[in-house]
């Protein structure tokens, strides 16, 4: 039965993140969680967490936090190929086309944070950590 529940969540999600704004929000949400996964791993707390603490996201935000959150990322030795080319070709699809609101935008990038912990939940991309 949890089976059932994991595959309507992700079925309502691919059908909720069809435009690539909402997805580029939702997918730097969730590499936001794997790179804080990573600092606390290493660090016991999370620092690049709080540099968006209280941040209404807006486009011109996202678009500026993603080349930091990709240096911060490699700081630890890591890739994560496909989750961070889907949250690429989000971005540049929606650069001319960003439709969402400040504030849909930061929900959309803290539902991809929350549930870049959920135990259950797989983006359908395969996002394997690369590290050396």
């Amino acid at each position: 039965m949890n089976e059932n529940l994991v595959i309507e969540h992700r079925y309502v999600l691919d059908e909720i993140l069809v435009d690539d704004d909402k997805k580029a929000a939702f997918l730097l949400g969730f590499l936001l969680r794997k790179l804080t996964h990573m600092e606390y791993k290493e660090l016991k707390e999370t620092p690049f967490l709080n540099k968006i603490y209280e941040m209404n996201l807006s486009h011109d935000k996202i678009k500026s936090l993603y080349p930091v959150m990709i240096n911060e990322i490699r700081k630890y030795d890591a890739i994560f190929k496909e989750l961070e080319e889907e949250a690429s070709i989000s971005l540049l699809k929606s650069d001319k086309n960003w439709n969402i609101t400040d504030d849909e935008t930061s929900f959309y990038f803290t539902l991809g944070y929350t549930l870049g912990s959920a135990p259950n939940y797989h983006r359908n991309v395969v996002d394997k950590e690369i590290t050396n």
